[in-house]
């Protein structure tokens, strides 16, 4: 009889190991804030630039990035929103780079930036790098 429970301790504890998960994220307390990171287009005399052909694509998984909750061009026609914190499970805790690509429809100039973005099991987005503004020449 002891031979037969024995066999069936280390058969479940072999069971629970193959079926074990990784973690999710820890549970801490966040702020109820909700975070977002944007850029600003302007032109050389610094006013605002309502662009085309606007993209964010994170590098790292090479896919493009749509602002969760967010329709654009929002408050200010020249400023897009690239990522809010419904976008952070897209993101390393590490960051990534996140190339920003948009054209002046007057002047047809492309303009291609890129800025570091951290997500993944934090509380909130946080851009690491990177311009608040892109001026077009």
């Amino acid at each position: 009889m002891k031979k037969i429970l024995l066999a069936l301790l280390i058969i479940s504890c072999v069971a629970c190991n193959k079926t074990q998960q990784k973690p999710a994220c820890s549970v801490g307390v966040c702020t109820a804030i909700y975070a977002t990171i944007g850029i600003k287009f302007v032109n050389s005399k610094g006013a605002g630039v309502v662009v085309t052909n606007f993209t964010a694509k994170n590098l790292r998984s090479d896919s493009l990035i749509v602002a969760v909750g967010v329709i654009d061009p929002g408050f200010s026609p020249s400023y897009r929103t690239i990522a809010t914190d419904g976008n952070k499970a897209q993101f390393s805790m590490e960051g990534d780079n996140v190339q920003i690509s948009a054209t002046n429809p007057d002047t047809h100039q492309i303009k291609t930036t890129t800025m570091k973005i951290a997500g993944g099991c934090t509380c909130h987005i946080n851009k690491v790098s990177g311009p608040d503004t892109v001026t077009f020449d």
